[in-house]
Protein backbone atom coordinates (compact mmCIF):
# COMPACT_ATOMS: atom_id res chain seq x y z
CA UNK A 1 0.00 0.00 0.00
CA UNK A 2 1.22 3.59 -1.31
CA UNK A 3 0.52 6.86 0.81
CA UNK A 4 -2.82 7.94 -0.51
CA UNK A 5 -2.31 11.62 -2.47
CA UNK A 6 -6.23 11.63 -3.66
CA UNK A 7 -6.34 15.35 -2.60
CA UNK A 8 -3.37 16.18 -4.56
CA UNK A 9 -4.44 15.01 -7.38
CA UNK A 10 -7.44 16.84 -7.33
CA UNK A 11 -6.27 20.17 -5.76
CA UNK A 12 -4.98 22.77 -7.90
CA UNK A 13 -2.89 24.19 -5.00
CA UNK A 14 0.56 23.61 -5.29
CA UNK A 15 1.17 23.96 -1.92
CA UNK A 16 -0.59 22.01 1.39
CA UNK A 17 -1.13 25.83 2.43
CA UNK A 18 0.00 28.77 0.54
CA UNK A 19 0.29 30.88 3.69
CA UNK A 20 3.17 28.27 5.17
CA UNK A 21 4.60 27.26 1.44
CA UNK A 22 8.24 29.04 2.92
CA UNK A 23 8.26 26.57 5.57
CA UNK A 24 6.72 24.12 3.71
CA UNK A 25 10.45 24.37 1.09
CA UNK A 26 12.62 24.40 3.90
CA UNK A 27 11.23 21.46 5.49
CA UNK A 28 11.36 19.65 2.00
CA UNK A 29 14.89 21.40 1.39
CA UNK A 30 15.74 20.17 5.29
CA UNK A 31 14.60 16.67 4.72
CA UNK A 32 12.32 17.35 7.84
CA UNK A 33 9.14 15.39 7.73
CA UNK A 34 5.71 17.05 6.82
CA UNK A 35 2.53 15.97 7.43
CA UNK A 36 0.97 14.35 3.81
CA UNK A 37 -1.59 16.44 1.45
CA UNK A 38 -4.19 14.03 2.30
CA UNK A 39 -3.75 13.83 5.90
CA UNK A 40 -3.22 18.04 6.27
CA UNK A 41 -6.78 18.32 4.66
CA UNK A 42 -8.15 15.55 7.59
CA UNK A 43 -6.26 17.54 10.28
CA UNK A 44 -7.59 21.12 8.71
CA UNK A 45 -11.28 19.32 8.82
CA UNK A 46 -11.36 17.74 12.03
CA UNK A 47 -9.85 20.86 13.75
CA UNK A 48 -12.79 23.36 12.03
CA UNK A 49 -15.87 20.66 13.78
CA UNK A 50 -14.29 20.47 16.49
CA UNK A 51 -12.99 24.03 17.13
CA UNK A 52 -10.86 22.82 20.14
CA UNK A 53 -9.96 25.46 23.06
CA UNK A 54 -6.78 23.10 24.07
CA UNK A 55 -4.46 21.64 21.52
CA UNK A 56 -1.31 19.50 22.45
CA UNK A 57 0.80 18.90 19.61
CA UNK A 58 3.73 15.66 20.08
CA UNK A 59 5.99 16.16 17.59
CA UNK A 60 6.49 19.85 16.45
CA UNK A 61 10.04 19.51 14.16
CA UNK A 62 9.96 22.73 12.25
CA UNK A 63 7.00 23.83 13.35
CA UNK A 64 4.22 23.14 10.02
CA UNK A 65 1.80 21.16 11.73
CA UNK A 66 2.05 23.47 14.62
CA UNK A 67 0.84 26.45 12.32
CA UNK A 68 -1.45 24.29 10.13
CA UNK A 69 -3.14 23.91 13.76
CA UNK A 70 -3.41 26.92 14.91
CA UNK A 71 -4.81 28.70 11.55
CA UNK A 72 -7.40 26.33 11.29
CA UNK A 73 -8.22 27.13 15.29
CA UNK A 74 -10.05 29.57 17.12
CA UNK A 75 -8.72 33.07 17.87
CA UNK A 76 -8.94 31.77 21.94
CA UNK A 77 -7.15 28.47 20.96
CA UNK A 78 -3.87 27.56 23.30
CA UNK A 79 -1.21 25.16 21.56
CA UNK A 80 0.96 23.05 23.36
CA UNK A 81 3.30 21.70 21.48
CA UNK A 82 6.22 19.34 21.98
CA UNK A 83 9.85 18.66 20.15
CA UNK A 84 12.91 16.48 21.57
CA UNK A 85 15.50 18.02 19.14
CA UNK A 86 16.71 21.22 20.73
CA UNK A 87 17.81 22.05 17.28
CA UNK A 88 13.99 21.24 15.22
CA UNK A 89 12.51 23.50 18.58
CA UNK A 90 14.54 26.54 18.18
CA UNK A 91 13.71 26.03 14.47
CA UNK A 92 10.26 25.93 14.71
CA UNK A 93 9.99 28.98 17.14
CA UNK A 94 12.18 30.87 14.78
CA UNK A 95 9.58 29.99 12.36
CA UNK A 96 6.16 30.71 14.38
CA UNK A 97 7.51 34.02 15.50
CA UNK A 98 7.44 35.25 12.07
CA UNK A 99 3.81 35.12 11.62
CA UNK A 100 0.61 36.05 13.38
CA UNK A 101 0.19 33.10 15.12
CA UNK A 102 2.77 33.29 17.36
CA UNK A 103 0.47 34.03 20.83
CA UNK A 104 -1.21 30.88 20.75
CA UNK A 105 1.49 28.32 20.55
CA UNK A 106 4.00 27.18 23.06
CA UNK A 107 6.81 24.83 22.19
CA UNK A 108 8.20 22.47 25.02
CA UNK A 109 11.08 20.79 24.30
CA UNK A 110 12.45 17.88 25.90
CA UNK A 111 11.22 14.05 25.86
CA UNK A 112 7.55 13.75 25.71
CA UNK A 113 7.17 11.00 28.24
CA UNK A 114 8.70 13.11 30.30
CA UNK A 115 6.33 16.51 29.67
CA UNK A 116 3.20 14.39 29.73
CA UNK A 117 3.65 13.62 33.51
CA UNK A 118 3.72 16.97 34.24
CA UNK A 119 1.06 18.53 32.02
CA UNK A 120 -1.96 19.33 34.61
CA UNK A 121 -4.26 20.93 31.74
CA UNK A 122 -6.86 18.56 29.84
CA UNK A 123 -6.65 18.97 25.91
CA UNK A 124 -9.98 18.36 24.04
CA UNK A 125 -7.68 18.09 20.73
CA UNK A 126 -4.09 15.86 20.66
CA UNK A 127 -2.41 15.33 17.76
CA UNK A 128 0.11 12.98 17.80
CA UNK A 129 3.11 12.90 15.02
CA UNK A 130 6.36 12.05 16.95
CA UNK A 131 8.34 8.67 16.67
CA UNK A 132 6.10 6.02 15.77
CA UNK A 133 7.83 3.16 17.80
CA UNK A 134 6.61 5.33 20.83
CA UNK A 135 3.03 5.88 20.65
CA UNK A 136 1.89 2.58 22.31
CA UNK A 137 3.89 4.28 25.71
CA UNK A 138 2.27 7.70 25.07
CA UNK A 139 -0.94 6.42 25.17
CA UNK A 140 -1.49 5.65 28.55
CA UNK A 141 0.02 9.21 29.53
CA UNK A 142 -2.04 10.86 26.87
CA UNK A 143 -5.63 9.33 28.40
CA UNK A 144 -4.76 11.00 31.42
CA UNK A 145 -5.04 14.67 30.03
CA UNK A 146 -7.67 13.74 26.84
CA UNK A 147 -11.12 15.60 27.36
CA UNK A 148 -14.28 14.15 28.13
CA UNK A 149 -15.38 14.63 23.89
CA UNK A 150 -11.81 15.12 23.07
CA UNK A 151 -10.10 13.98 19.97
CA UNK A 152 -6.92 12.07 19.99
CA UNK A 153 -5.32 12.03 15.92
CA UNK A 154 -2.54 10.09 15.43
CA UNK A 155 -0.41 10.02 11.79
CA UNK A 156 1.32 7.71 10.15
CA UNK A 157 -0.54 4.83 11.72
CA UNK A 158 0.52 2.57 8.76
CA UNK A 159 4.02 3.19 8.13
CA UNK A 160 4.02 2.63 4.45
CA UNK A 161 1.57 -0.21 4.71
CA UNK A 162 3.59 -3.02 6.69
CA UNK A 163 1.16 -2.68 9.57
CA UNK A 164 -1.59 -4.26 7.54
CA UNK A 165 1.11 -6.78 6.13
CA UNK A 166 0.87 -10.31 7.88
CA UNK A 167 4.78 -11.03 7.34
CA UNK A 168 7.29 -10.13 9.36
CA UNK A 169 8.47 -7.16 9.15
CA UNK A 170 12.49 -6.61 8.55
CA UNK A 171 14.50 -6.40 12.01
CA UNK A 172 15.39 -2.46 11.78
CA UNK A 173 11.68 -2.03 11.58
CA UNK A 174 10.25 -4.47 13.63
CA UNK A 175 10.07 -3.07 16.76
CA UNK A 176 7.58 0.23 15.35
CA UNK A 177 5.60 -1.82 13.06
CA UNK A 178 4.79 -4.54 16.03
CA UNK A 179 4.55 -1.35 18.70
CA UNK A 180 1.74 0.34 16.20
CA UNK A 181 0.12 -2.90 15.76
CA UNK A 182 -0.24 -2.87 19.32
CA UNK A 183 -1.37 0.97 19.74
CA UNK A 184 -4.28 0.37 16.79
CA UNK A 185 -5.34 -2.73 18.67
CA UNK A 186 -5.63 -0.79 22.07
CA UNK A 187 -7.67 2.61 20.64
CA UNK A 188 -9.88 0.27 18.39
CA UNK A 189 -10.76 -1.47 21.31
CA UNK A 190 -10.74 1.07 24.62
CA UNK A 191 -13.82 1.60 26.30
CA UNK A 192 -13.74 5.04 26.80
CA UNK A 193 -12.92 5.56 23.31
CA UNK A 194 -14.60 5.59 19.52
CA UNK A 195 -12.20 4.99 16.98
CA UNK A 196 -11.87 4.64 13.71
CA UNK A 197 -8.65 3.94 11.20
CA UNK A 198 -8.34 5.78 7.71
CA UNK A 199 -5.81 5.79 5.11
CA UNK A 200 -5.65 9.08 4.31
CA UNK A 201 -1.89 9.91 3.54
CA UNK A 202 0.15 6.88 5.70
CA UNK A 203 -2.35 6.02 7.46
CA UNK A 204 -4.81 8.56 10.79
CA UNK A 205 -6.09 7.05 13.28
CA UNK A 206 -9.14 9.17 15.08
CA UNK A 207 -10.39 8.53 18.62
CA UNK A 208 -12.90 10.74 20.38
CA UNK A 209 -13.27 9.92 24.18
CA UNK A 210 -16.67 9.19 25.54
CA UNK A 211 -18.81 11.90 27.01
CA UNK A 212 -19.19 10.27 30.00
CA UNK A 213 -16.19 8.67 31.01
CA UNK A 214 -14.09 11.84 31.66
CA UNK A 215 -13.39 10.79 35.58
CA UNK A 216 -12.29 6.96 34.71
CA UNK A 217 -8.92 6.60 33.67
CA UNK A 218 -7.34 3.34 32.63
CA UNK A 219 -4.21 2.30 33.02
CA UNK A 220 -2.75 1.91 29.68
CA UNK A 221 0.20 -0.74 29.14
CA UNK A 222 3.32 -0.51 31.64
CA UNK A 223 1.37 0.81 34.45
Amino acid sequence: MQKTEINQKFSQQKYIDPEFKALEELCLKDQIPIIDRDAADFLKLQLKIKQPKRVLEIGTAYGFSTLLIAKNTPQNCRITSLEIDTFRAECAKKEIEKTAYAAKINIKTGDALDILMYLKQNFDFIFLDAAKGQYLYLFEYIMEILAPAGILLADNVLYKGKVLKDKKARAKIRTIVNNLKKYLTIVMNHPELDSTIITAGDGIAISRRKDNNGKSRTAGPGR
